[in-house]
C-alpha cells in the first residue's frame, strides 16, 4: 500500500540500485491507473542503474488530452516540478513523494504524448540498458563522476549527466 505525500527537493546523491524500486513504480501507477492513460516506468530505477532514488513515470496520454492527464496527477496531489528551469507546459512534469514500505520516495511524473517521438525514445533507451549491462556500469560512473566534481543540485546533476544519455540516444 502507498500514500502520497509531499515532494521533497534533496540534493543529488548515489544510491544503490533495489529492486523496491519497481516494486515503488507498480504501487504508483496501479494507483493512478485510468483507462484514459497508459504508464511506463523508465529512467534509472527502471533498468537497474544506481542514482538518486528517483522513480520516474511517463503518463501518457493520447494526443489533444495533456490537460486532462495533468488534471489527473493533480488530484492525487503531484505538484509544479521542482526545478530552477522546469519542463514547459507542453511538455510538463509533476512531483509528488510516496510513502511505501514505511520508506519515503520522490516520484517525478512525466506527462507525454503516446506514441510521440520521446515516448518512443523513452521505450527505446529503457529496452537497450536493460539488454546492455556495460552500458548500464558506463551510466553509473558517469553519474559518480558528475558527484565527484560537487555538482548536488538536481537541475546541475541532470544536466551534467545528459550528454552521456544523448550520446547513447543518438546511436539507437
Amino acid at each position: 500500500m502507498i500514500k502520497f505525500c509531499p515532494y521533497e527537493l534533496v540534493p543529488a546523491s548515489f544510491n544503490v540500485w533495489r529492486p523496491v524500486y519497481l516494486e515503488v513504480a507498480k504501487a504508483v501507477i496501479a494507483r493512478l491507473s485510468d483507462p484514459r492513460f497508459e504508464f511506463i516506468h523508465f529512467g534509472s530505477s527502471s533498468f537497474e542503474v544506481g542514482g538518486k532514488g528517483i522513480i520516474d513515470i511517463s503518463i501518457l496520454y493520447q494526443a489533444g488530452c495533456r490537460e486532462q492527464a495533468v488534471s489527473h496527477l493533480e488530484s492525487f496531489g503531484f505538484t509544479a516540478q521542482h526545478s530552477d528551469t522546469p519542463f514547459p507546459d507542453t511538455r510538463p512534469r509533476k512531483d509528488i513523494g510516496v510513502i511505501f514500505d514505511d520508506e519515503k520516495f520522490n516520484i517525478h511524473a512525466h506527462v507525454i504524448e503516446l506514441n510521440s517521438e520521446e515516448h518512443l525514445k523513452q521505450l527505446a533507451y529503457k529496452q537497450h540498458m536493460l539488454a546492455n549491462p556495460d552500458d548500464r556500469a558506463a551510466y553509473e560512473q558517469q553519474k559518480q563522476a558528475v558527484l565527484a566534481t560537487g555538482k548536488r543540485h538536481q537541475d546541475e546533476y541532470g544536466k551534467a549527466k545528459s550528454p552521456f544519455v544523448k550520446a547513447l540516444l543518438s546511436r539507437l
